[in-house]
């Protein structure tokens, strides 16, 4: 998903997106991303929340930063 308008609209449906990301062999074999799709379908979105910010923090960011960084690049500032 290379394409920023293919990333929106694919927001649009939450859940036709996850279920996507579900089918990907390549993108499930990474424990990570196998972690974050069974908080989402547990519903566990406290402990996507605190992956989230884990991520941030090991990189020197924070949740905020990086949503204002997404937020720029589809001029939604």
């Amino acid at each position: 998903m290379n394409n920023p308008l293919s990333f929106i609209q694919a927001m649009r449906n939450p859940q036709a997106f996850m279920q996507n990301v579900a089918q990907n062999n390549q993108l499930m074999q990474n424990p990570l991303a196998k972690n974050a799709m069974e908080m989402f379908q547990k519903g566990d979105s406290r402990g996507l929340q605190q992956m989230a910010e884990n991520l941030c923090k090991e990189r020197g960011t924070s949740a905020d930063e990086v949503k204002s960084i997404i937020m720029k690049q589809f001029g939604m500032n």
